[in-house]
């Protein structure tokens, strides 16, 4: 198995309160080996000399959007889906460049958050895409909400997104509107609980955020004017 040494890192350690100085690191495969402040020998390694700079731990990011290649939704629904993934593609690749190596994407992936299951075949894309729709789904009333959600269950989620105010990238609805009663709100928790998912909510205003909150959604997404 491939190995990788780092050496002369100032490592950052999560637990330790400084750098730790003239640090090397084995990496075996997709595992971390060894961590020494000594010398490690690994003669079969291909050596990356840090030279004094900081080596730490992949950054995660809870909330990306890596099929949002453009701004402008109305125009992004327009943009065939392949395209789409080969955007979204170039941008994870971008985000583990700049040192990002978990992100959780909360859309538009069509119901299919974890895109490790398009890449563990070694293929970008697989079979369920073609099931996929675009990101929003505009419902009105506590049956459809129940239909919604349970379509996306359906497609394989990993979580629910509703949007219990207005959006920032929308030009269609006032940034502290309501856009869900209470009840439908309180369906979307209970199909995709049912389901062993959860609900997050899209939520910027402290009203927004106590009305989701009440009803059992799980994350908060934004809630910028608390």
């Amino acid at each position: 198995m491939a190995q990788i040494l780092f050496k002369n890192a100032n490592l950052l350690d999560p637990h330790a309160d400084s750098l730790q100085g003239g640090v090397s690191v084995l990496v075996e495969g997709e595992s971390i080996r060894e961590v020494s402040a000594k010398p490690i020998q690994a003669g079969n390694a291909d050596v990356i000399d840090c030279k004094g700079r900081t080596l730490m731990p992949g950054l995660i990011d809870c909330h990306v959007h890596v099929m949002l290649s453009e701004v402008n939704i109305r125009y992004l629904e327009a943009i065939p889906l392949t395209m789409m993934t080969v955007r979204a593609a170039a941008l994870a690749r971008a985000m583990i460049d700049r040192g990002f190596t978990t992100v959780r994407d909360i859309g538009p992936t069509g119901g299919h958050s974890d895109a490790r299951r398009r890449t563990d075949t070694g293929s970008v894309a697989c079979k369920c895409c073609n099931a996929m729709r675009f990101c929003l789904e505009v419902v009105d009333g506590v049956d459809a909400v129940r239909a919604a959600v349970r379509e996306q269950l359906r497609q394989g989620v990993d979580q629910i997104k509703i949007m219990v105010s207005g959006g920032v990238a929308s030009p269609y609805d006032p940034l502290d509107s309501r856009q869900f009663s209470l009840d439908e709100i309180r369906t979307a928790v209970e199909e995709a609980d049912a389901f062993g998912r959860y609900t997050q909510a899209h939520a910027y205003t402290a009203e927004a955020i106590t009305r989701a909150v009440s009803q059992g959604v799980r994350t908060i997404e934004h809630g910028n004017l608390i």
